[in-house]
């Protein structure tokens, strides 16, 4: 359950692709939402959002980087982010 001063989650993905345009130059065509989850920094509850941006091409395929941003639940104010690391599907 949402506190009640808490943003909701679609607030909070904006917010994400908010930064990521103005910090990595990229369209919000361009930026795709992976992943959302609700989770605790400490104290506050936090949003945690990956999305997928254009990453280099490779010689035959298309790559996408992933980037996980910390959004704090009460401002919205995006305090982290960072590269998403994906499991290896062995």
């Amino acid at each position: 359950m949402l506190a009640p001063s808490m943003i909701t989650v679609k607030e909070a993905a904006a917010k994400a692709i908010e930064f990521a345009q103005a910090m990595l130059g990229v369209s919000s065509t361009e930026v795709l939402l992976e992943e959302v989850e609700l989770s605790k920094d400490g104290p506050n509850d936090v949003w945690l959002i990956t999305l997928s941006v254009p990453g280099r091409a490779g010689i035959t395929v298309l790559r996408r980087d992933y980037k996980k941003f910390i959004v704090r639940g009460d401002t919205g104010e995006v305090v982290s982010m960072k590269i998403r690391e994906l499991a290896s599907a062995r």
